[in-house]
């Protein structure tokens, strides 16, 4: 058939990749397995036998309510040199790192300080168990969470991400969360005090209720803030991305920069809805961003198509783990 008119369809509506802020990988040291993901504990069973650490970890993630929809896992061959599992996840992220929250099954000083290294490289959080109660003091790191108990096998801090990984990122206060299948530690009011001083969390129980305690990093910031800024940092570098893809051109006038902002724009009222900003009065949240005219803008730097100035402010909402209250009584 002839025809006059010719039309050719290109779809471009394949997203941009998300960066996760929900799944654990679980690092494992008893043998080399490849990366998979799983959904259930009966997956991990056929991968990791029943007896490993890398198993019982896999369980105790899982057992908690909520709990994460997927883990991570890969195996490790590791004779005590703490440089094989950071070699090891540097070549693991340059084919998959859609995963946040890194774990593993190996509890001594050294490697929970190598670690701790390594994740202060990426917009990640790493979660250890110990027993040493001296060990968050000497970490220093925003990115690093450790758990004192007695029995770390327990797998305390393990359990405290399966709880908590689900929530979005803000939506949650890391401190007064119970783990299943975890006892509370033995450890004394002013050992507690101690390690939070140093950034670190321990479990106990507290009238009746087993928790977590602070839920700080060892750097002493909050979890929930460390995660709530990878969060806004991972979306706002998607957003933009996302506009620079799928526009033909972002022109360099007012018109344009206002693209940029409102891209930005969308990802402060998503962190506003998720509970990671504050909102006023009126429900607004705290939060503005603002840019240059292109009138403003050095010329080099529109020749070299590079913009320049855009800042954001915001007030976290942050979260109330005390509270003072005053009561008088008068006849």
């Amino acid at each position: 058939m002839i025809t006059d008119v010719e039309v050719i369809v290109t779809r471009e509506t394949q997203p941009l990749t998300q960066a996760g802020f929900g799944m654990p990988l679980i690092l494992a040291t008893h043998a080399a397995v490849p990366y998979a993901e799983y959904t259930s504990i009966a997956d991990v069973a056929e991968d990791y036998p029943e007896t490993t650490a890398a198993y019982k970890i896999a369980a105790r993630v899982l057992g908690q309510s909520p709990r994460p929809s997927r883990i991570a896992m890969v195996g490790v061959e590791y004779i005590d040199d703490p440089t094989t599992l950071t070699t090891a996840l540097n070549d693991l992220v340059q084919t998959h790192n859609d995963w946040y929250f890194l774990l593993c099954d190996q509890q001594e000083d050294a490697v929970i300080t190598a670690l701790s290294g390594w994740i202060d490289t990426q917009k990640k959080l790493y979660f250890a168990s110990t027993d040493n109660l001296n060990l968050a003091a000497s970490l220093e790191s925003e990115n690093t969470v450790i758990m004192y108990h007695d029995d770390p096998t327990q797998y305390p801090a393990e359990g405290w991400v399966g709880r908590c990984a689900p929530e979005l990122p803000g939506s949650i206060t890391w401190k007064f969360k119970t783990i299943n299948g975890v006892s509370a530690a033995n450890i004394k009011a002013g050992e507690l005090a101690q390690l939070h001083e140093d950034g670190g969390n321990s479990y106990i129980r507290k009238l009746g209720v087993l928790q977590t305690s602070e839920g700080l990093t060892t750097s002493g910031e909050y979890i929930d803030v460390i995660r709530s800024q990878h969060f806004i940092e991972a979306r706002l570098v998607e957003q933009v991305m996302n506009l620079f893809i799928n526009s033909g051109k972002v022109p360099y006038d007012n018109s344009g920069i206002a693209m940029v902002v409102a891209a930005c724009e969308s990802v402060m009222k998503q962190a506003t809805d998720q509970g990671i900003i504050a909102r006023d009065d009126d429900g607004n949240g705290l939060w503005t961003v603002t840019a240059p005219r292109r009138e403003d803008i050095p010329a080099s730097d529109i020749a070299a198509r590079k913009l320049d100035g855009v800042v954001i402010e915001a007030t976290l909402a942050g979260g109330i783990h005390s509270a003072t209250i005053r009561v008088t009584l008068r006849y």
